[in-house]
């Protein structure tokens, strides 16, 4: 234990350095089997700092612990013994221009004993010659040929060397204290995995995540089911969690090969298997929206691209019904037809063959998710444009779309047209407005 007695309490940062300090040797106590729950180890912090310093002092430091994660950023957590060691795999394919940015981000954040499997997805650019630049004591890079990110992803984990698991995309940037977070949080609950929110990065600014990320992960929960927290669905990233070995490899894997959006069967896969996981408020990562559009979950608009994200949104219904979940496949249902705004956004300028798939898809969720659900889950204005879907034609909701996000428009323009619509569409559709 360090000696604090004589610690230096006459200035702000010094303050925050002990109190970070003081936390950091109960961290390593937690660590080394030596401490109690970490709930009584930060208790234990607040008892020991408050008793070396004076009233005055103390309040000023409540009013300072905020800035104990900068502080904490300057001063990487040490290696103790027994600490476990996260392998990170990270699947890679053409993405020269952002892996670099990525390997730095996670060789920065706080947890210090780390294995980072590079897997090579078969790029035709630069990608393996910039991972090549990172490899050594923490970093390995294999190479394989082009087969998807899922099929690299099971390449990386058969490497994997750690008591803990995480997948990382190589155009994100880690955030730095959420594998901390996570492997402290496994240490204390014992749960089968963590999932963190997510930040947008967007031409080199964050943005907040959706309103209902930001709902499932308003305050960290420990322990906890589906049953407790059904909204926890709606975050399907991969890359938000850090996974038991263990627990993943029996439960989970493997991930499917040759598809895209992967993530949500996996996902689902591991929410539903789970005996408890831990839902963190810290944020995991900086999604980037890249430049290029090169991202799976960037070209929306696309036909093809629609096509997989409904096979891969059927695939986990399918699922859930196979095991005998049908609560979970409504909900489920009910979550994407509220959240999943690519695919009504994208309307107005997407071509008839999109059109169609998405009616389609619409129309049977609705009616496998149920009127009584459907009000409840889905807002107003997501259900008239759905209905409008239904009931209309592409060059119906592409007038409307058009007219509400013109940024110049007339709201009677909207209003009149809005109007108009519904004239045409309530007699024959009410239940869902």
């Amino acid at each position: 234990m360090i000696a604090v007695t004589n610690f230096p309490a006459d200035s702000e940062l010094n303050l925050v350095i002990l109190y970070c300090l003081v936390r950091r040797e109960f961290e390593h106590m937690i660590l080394s089997g030596r401490g109690s729950r970490y709930r009584d180890a930060r208790h234990a912090v607040g008892v020991v700092v408050r008793r070396i310093v004076s009233p005055g002092v103390w309040g000023k430091l409540q009013t300072l612990r905020s800035y104990a994660w900068m502080v904490q950023a300057r001063v990487p957590m040490p290696r103790y013994p027994g600490m476990p060691m996260l392998s990170i795999v990270m699947a890679a394919h053409n993405t020269e221009g952002y892996i670099g940015e990525a390997l730095q981000s996670v060789l920065r954040q706080q947890w210090p004993r780390i294995d980072v499997i590079v897997v090579d997805d078969g790029s035709t650019d630069g990608t393996a010659d910039v991972a090549a630049r990172f490899v050594g004591k923490r970093v390995r890079l294999v190479h394989t040929e082009n087969r998807g990110p899922g099929a690299a992803r099971n390449a990386g984990v058969t490497r994997a060397k750690g008591k803990y698991l995480a997948f990382f995309d190589s155009d994100d940037i880690a955030d730095p204290f959420f594998y901390r977070q996570a492997v402290l949080s496994l240490e204390r609950t014992h749960s089968d995995f963590a999932v963190g929110s997510y930040r947008i990065l967007v031409h080199g600014k964050t943005r907040p995540p959706p309103p209902y990320i930001q709902r499932a992960h308003h305050q960290t929960r420990r322990r906890v089911t589906l049953a407790d927290a059904p909204l926890v669905m709606t975050n399907a990233l991969m890359c938000t969690r850090v996974y038991r070995r263990d627990f993943y490899e029996k439960e989970v894997a493997p991930q499917p090969e040759g598809v895209f959006f992967e993530d949500q069967l996996v996902t689902m896969k591991a929410f539903v298997r789970a005996n408890s996981f831990d839902i963190l408020h810290q944020p995991a990562l900086q999604w980037r929206r890249r430049a290029d559009g090169g991202a799976t979950t960037q070209r929306s608009a696309e036909t093809e691209n629609l096509k997989h994200r409904i096979q891969a949104y059927r695939n986990v219904a399918d699922y859930l019904e196979h095991i005998g979940k049908p609560d979970l496949r409504i909900e489920r249902l009910a979550q994407i037809l509220a959240t999943d705004q690519l695919t009504l956004t994208q309307l107005a300028v997407v071509s008839q063959d999109y059109f169609d798939a998405a009616q389609e898809f619409i129309g049977w969720a609705v009616t496998e998710v149920g009127n009584e659900k459907y009000m409840e889950k889905v807002e107003m204005p997501d259900r008239f444009l759905q209905a409008l879907i239904l009931q209309t034609n592409l060059e119906t909701v592409r007038s409307f779309l058009l007219a509400r996000g013109r940024k110049k428009g007339k709201s009677s323009d909207i209003f009149s047209l809005t109007s108009r619509i519904c004239c045409d569409v309530v007699p024959d559709f009410p239940d869902l407005l």
